[in-house]
């Protein structure tokens, strides 16, 4: 009596299931799972999981585009002197004359419905500096919206020449932030106001020396507003652009393998899914860079 050969089913292996996920080959039909349907769906099932927690531990609601910002005035005094220090400069005191200035700038801009250093009645930031008494040499304002953390604000004004500048001015010895919610322009806004200062000498006539930022996002051309929007995303949105990126490189790689698809799939819309799927991808990660990249200077 023989013995029977028993075999054991073979164990796929992590790799195994990898290379059909991810890799064109023969036995996926070249069409990688994560690029069908059941594969993108899961893509976006952990996009919105990852968007809903990052609002949820952020700021404790709901924020499923994942646009809402985190940001405090003592986190924006800690991110501004790190800059100064690296750059040689003493230390910004916060002042509160100054952060009070900040808030009614924020609130006169929501009231207004503008966005500029300049109202559109022709009031400049220097009138809130008079409204709470403080004297000054030199003053100077940065203005922000929608920027997800404090530190992302101040690396856009670190990226910006104008923003900059006041950022790194050796005369500056205070600084005064106001971060206030509100509606503008019938969206749901999140502003940053910075008002920086030398103060005047007592009984030492100076001529004050203003200095704002560049004008406001609404007369930057597409591709600076763009970009701006881009070096805002929330980690969220980039762990989600991440994750975009990686289908669209899969879907890429499975268009080059268009031609070896079983003969119904070459016949139907199915021989250049790959393609479709590429040119889906990069439509849903410029919205979402439009959508939820919402910082503006």
């Amino acid at each position: 009596m023989s013995k029977q050969t028993v075999h054991k089913p073979k164990r796929r292996t992590l790799a195994h299931h990898a290379k059909h996920i991810l890799v064109p080959h023969k036995g996926n039909n070249y069409r990688p799972h994560l690029i069908r349907w059941r594969g993108l769906a899961l893509v976006a099932a952990v996009s919105l999981v990852m968007q809903i927690s990052y609002g949820l531990i952020t700021t404790g609601q709901l924020a499923v585009l994942g646009s809402t910002s985190n940001i405090s005035p003592s986190q924006l005094l800690v991110d501004t002197n790190q800059e100064r220090e690296a750059n040689g400069l003493g230390d910004l005191v916060q002042n509160e004359q100054l952060s009070q200035a900040a808030f009614l700038k924020a609130q006169d801009m929501f009231k207004n419905n503008y966005w500029a250093h300049t109202s559109p009645k022709g009031i400049t930031p220097w009138y809130w500096f008079a409204q709470v008494g403080y004297n000054y040499q030199r003053a100077g304002e940065n203005l922000a919206k929608n920027y997800p953390t404090a530190q992302a604000t101040v690396d856009a004004w670190m990226n910006s020449p104008t923003h900059r500048a006041n950022v790194l001015d050796d005369k500056y010895t205070d600084v005064g932030f106001a971060v206030v919610d509100g509606v503008l322009s019938g969206r749901v806004t999140t502003l940053v106001v910075a008002e920086y200062g030398q103060p005047a000498s007592p009984g030492i006539q100076f001529t004050p020396i203003f200095n704002t930022s560049s004008t406001n996002t609404d007369s930057q051309n597409p591709l600076t507003y763009f970009a701006s929007a881009a070096s805002s995303l929330s980690p969220a949105s980039v762990g989600v652009m991440s994750l975009l990126l990686l289908v669209a490189f899969v879907a890429a790689a499975a268009q080059a393998y268009h031609k070896r698809l079983p003969k119904p799939w070459r016949e139907s819309w199915k021989a250049h899914h790959g393609a479709y799927t590429l040119v889906g991808v990069i439509v849903v990660m410029l919205l979402l860079i439009i959508a939820t990249g919402a910082g503006q200077l």
